[in-house]
């Protein structure tokens, strides 16, 4: 401190300023005799040298007045002293309506950046609007050949094999314990592609039946056994990554000999169920897999693949078909469901009636109609007020998460009586039920600025197939 009262023009030492440096000091070096060994590198943590970090600027900003000071403290000093349009009590230094005119300012300020923001994020690329503008005839032919490689995909020899090389590794871990493996996915329900995932349950020890709403120790220990053994063999497997943390973990790797990427987990039969209701639907109403396949590819050419995945866009087509009452509600296919045999996973029913058109009381919906069909879709989703219903395919129409709780049934009532944290998350900006798993929403990690985004995308994308439709 000396020396730099030396060297600039400070003639006072701040005393406060004196006793928290000296705290810091006395700091240091309690730590330092009670840690005796030397700070190293690790895998995780690297020592940085000091001339590098004279490279970053701090840069000083009011939290009052939001204005931008630079570098330098002593004009921060001298702000906060002088400058500062709202130093002290905001109330004695501004009137009441002065006070208002400074709330809305900052306001129009936040909105405008959010509209800056939005604009940037949201722009259709060429491929995009090619895809959009593109003729029926051309879209049909297109969309057709999609529905016979996901129909080839429902069944390839390269399965076999990494269902094989992974029976061989695992079994070992598990003597006692009877393995199976549930394929599950949009490969397996007919709308997969190349590039798809394939998504495996790998049920150890007869848990089909158990329903985790979250994983429990014994999961993850299974997890990060198999996780250890296919490290081991870089050959076959390779990329691999654990996710630990989510509500359902799993391990992603890729399949050396295939190179096809998989998704493993170890305690979600439900997701073996979901894909046998899609393929049910596909195979019910042909259009529907076709609609999907279209939105599947348009999620990937907007860029947000990544925030909705395939089942969540999906259940939303599903439900707009639903609206036009050209699918049924899925309640409605576990209404002559016999109980005692039914397979029940927890609290959640697996089985449901396979009820054909003529059942259902539902006329067959031609491909002639997709293009009126994808600009419905877009202008469905655009007039949907998110923040009061959810999407629901289970009952098949709109439904207010005020009520959603009325509609459900008595196996959903009894498992949340218990407690809150079990119940559907509906405190989020988009809603979408899992018909199956009731209590998930599918959509909970969308954010309100993503959701806002994927609305903006849909008005654009409206506009052209209008457009095209008109030519």
């Amino acid at each position: 401190m000396n020396k730099i009262c030396a060297t600039r023009d400070y003639f006072i030492l701040d005393p406060q300023l004196v006793e928290a440096l000296e705290n810091v000091m006395t700091t240091i070096n309690d730590f330092i005799e009670k840690a005796n060994t030397e700070i190293v590198p690790t895998a995780k943590t690297q020592l940085i040298e000091m001339g590098k970090l004279h490279k970053l600027q701090r840069i000083y900003h009011c939290g009052q007045c939001k204005a931008d000071l630079g570098t330098r403290a002593s004009k921060v000093a001298l702000h906060l002293a002088e400058d500062c349009k709202l130093k002290g009590n905001v109330s004695e230094t501004l009137t009441k309506d002065a006070r208002e005119e400074l709330k809305k300012e900052r306001k129009e300020r936040a909105e405008k950046r959010k509209e800056q923001r939005l604009t940037k994020a949201v722009a259709l690329k060429k491929k995009a609007r090619l895809f959009l503008a593109t003729d029926p005839i051309t879209a049909f032919t297109q969309l057709s050949t999609a529905v016979q490689i996901g129909e080839k995909l429902k069944c390839i020899p390269d399965y076999a094999a990494i269902e094989n090389d992974l029976l061989e590794q695992i079994k070992p871990l598990f003597p006692n314990q009877a393995i199976k493996i549930y394929k599950f996915g949009s490969r397996m329900s007919g709308i997969g592609t190349r590039d798809s995932d394939l998504d495996l349950f790998i049920d150890i020890g007869d848990t089909f039946k158990v329903y985790q709403n979250r994983a429990n120790d014994a999961t993850l220990a299974k997890l990060k056994k198999v996780k250890q053994v296919l490290m081991n063999h870089k050959k076959s497997w390779k990329g691999l990554v654990a996710v630990e943390k989510a509500r359902v973990p799993i391990l992603k790797v890729i399949h050396g000999p295939t190179s096809i990427e998989c998704d493993m987990n170890f305690s979600n039969s439900l997701g073996f169920i979901n894909t046998n209701l899609m393929e049910y639907i596909y195979g019910l109403q042909p259009t529907a897999r076709v609609l999907c396949i279209y939105m599947k590819r348009w999620l990937q050419l907007i860029g947000m693949k990544n925030d909705f995945n395939t089942y969540s866009i999906n259940l939303m087509v599903i439900f707009y078909l639903q609206t036009l009452e050209h699918l049924p509600p899925i309640a409605k296919l576990f209404e002559d469901v016999n109980m005692e045999t039914a397979l029940v996973i927890g609290p959640w029913l697996g089985t449901f009636t396979s009820k054909n058109l003529q059942a259902l009381k539902i006329k067959y919906l031609d491909t002639g109609k997709l293009f009126d069909l994808i600009e419905g879709f877009f202008k469905f989703y655009l007039e949907f007020d998110y923040n009061r219903n959810v999407i629901c395919p289970y009952q098949g129409s709109v439904v207010s998460k005020r009520d959603l709780h009325t509609f459900m049934p008595e196996r959903y009532l009894n498992f949340v009586a218990n407690s809150k944290d079990l119940e559907i998350e509906l405190k989020k900006p988009l809603v979408v039920q899992d018909p199956i798993q009731l209590n998930h929403n599918v959509t909970k990690g969308i954010a309100d600025f993503t959701l806002k985004v994927f609305v903006e995308f849909m008005s654009k994308s409206r506009q052209i197939v209008l457009q095209s439709k008109s030519q």
